[in-house]
């Protein structure tokens, strides 16, 4: 298991906190978050597709020279939809043009995972049966399997809890989406702070280890890092891992106040008490 952090950045991220993501440009954030990373000891990086979708061609191929050198490397991407672009009431012809531009940009940078949260953008109106609304999202999923078929990538469905959206809001929901799709472009991300709050146990992510991707790790309440409240969840969710010998990566992802100096924290942390 390789322990990562998910940089803050993207005006539609959920841990985004005003206008200080936008002093500098994406390509600035992408590779000064990576070398703060690196220097703390996290072994990756994950950042939003706002971030990926805001680089020009020419920063991209930068990117990509500077990994061909081990100075640069990019393995998940989240925060997949912006927030404005509602799934199911857009056009299908805008969702499917928006999905293939980013999963272009995203395959470039050799990312092999993205990450399908996005909460407010799959928000169902409230004239919209439940019915209806996993109808369009099933959908939504299915133009995004065919655009990781092209481009060789996954897409992970991320549960949310009831507070931030009204579809898919609990693992073993996403498991049974997964298995009924039966697609290899398709797993599931369990985020240990919306289980806590929909109280799932980790038993669901052992059950179903083949379709896991990997796992989002904050503290609740608040969606801070990991042992800023004592970290009691996230311990007996981890116990039930190690007992099973899961072994996939485990991103921190999360509201830092000060990365700088609450990631060095989180990192301790992971590595101390749930490895």
């Amino acid at each position: 298991m390789q322990i990562g952090v998910a940089l803050m950045g993207g005006s539609f991220m959920p841990e985004y906190k005003g206008g200080a993501a936008e002093e500098r440009t994406a390509f600035d954030r992408l590779l000064e978050g990576y070398n703060l990373a690196m220097d703390m000891g996290y072994d990756y990086i994950e950042a939003s597709a706002a971030e990926i979708l805001a680089l020009s061609d020419r920063e991209i191929d930068k990117l990509n020279s500077l990994k061909a050198e081990g100075r640069f490397a990019l393995r998940y991407i989240n925060s997949f939809v912006r927030a404005d672009l509602k799934i199911c009431t857009a056009a299908r012809d805008d969702l499917v043009a928006y999905v293939e531009t980013a999963v272009e940009k995203t395959a470039r940078l050799g990312v092999g995972v993205i990450v399908f949260g996005s909460g407010v953008a799959r928000m169902r109106p409230k004239e919209m049966s439940l019915e209806q609304g996993m109808e369009k999202y099933l959908d939504f999923v299915a133009i995004c399997a065919k655009a990781a078929k092209k481009h060789g990538l996954v897409f992970a469905l991320e549960p949310l809890n009831k507070t931030e959206t009204n579809i898919l809001n609990s693992v073993a929901e996403g498991i049974e989406i997964a298995r009924n799709l039966n697609l290899k472009e398709i797993q599931v991300l369990p985020d240990a702070f919306h289980m806590s709050l929909e109280n799932e146990s980790a038993d669901i992510i052992v059950k179903n280890a083949d379709l896991i991707s990997h796992l989002h790790i904050s503290e609740a309440p608040g969606r801070v890092y990991p042992g800023k409240f004592g970290g009691a969840y996230l311990i007996e969710f981890a116990k039930v891992l190690k007992a099973a010998g899961f072994d996939k990566d485990m991103t921190v992802e999360c509201v830092f106040e000060n990365f700088e100096k609450e990631g060095p924290l989180a990192l301790k942390f992971v590595k101390e008490k749930m490895l």
